[in-house]
Order: structure tokens, then sequence, then C-alpha cells
């Protein structure tokens, strides 16, 4: 999968077939792979989410370089 989604600039990560785990160093994207999947199966909270103590998705994701939010994963036979 693609994605240009907070510090994800243009970044790729291929997944494989099972269980996948993520292990990188602290600040290196793993929290914000899984914001991206999660938005992408269940969509962005938006902008009128935001209230106190709480920020909304579309925000604290906005892309760090100002660019609009996108990302694609490559077509996928899920299931048996």
């Amino acid at each position: 999968m693609t994605a240009t989604f907070g510090k994800l600039q243009g970044r790729s990560l291929e997944l494989g077939d099972g269980l996948n785990i993520i292990e990188a160093p602290n600040e290196t994207g793993k929290s914000t792979w899984c914001a991206f999947l999660l938005s992408i199966l269940y969509g962005v909270n938006s902008r009128e989410r935001d209230r106190a103590g709480f920020i909304a998705d579309k925000n604290r994701f906005a892309p760090w370089s100002g660019a609009a939010m996108s990302g694609r994963t490559a077509a996928r036979n899920w299931g048996s």
C-alpha cells in the first residue's frame, strides 16, 4: 500500500499473506501506518468531530507537506 498520510509522504508498505508484524524504532511511522489502514477500511473522522480533548483523524493525520491526504492498496482477493 502507498500513503500520503501524516508523516508518510508517498511511502509504501508491503504486507504479505497471513499475520504481519511491523517492528521498527520509535517515531518511524508504525502507528501512522495502522491509522492509515483503519482509515482505508472504515473512513476518516471528519473535522466536525473536533472537540475539547479530541482531535479528528482528518486533522491529526493531515499530510505534513500540505498535500492532499491520499493512499491506495493493491487489489487483492481476500478470503479463501
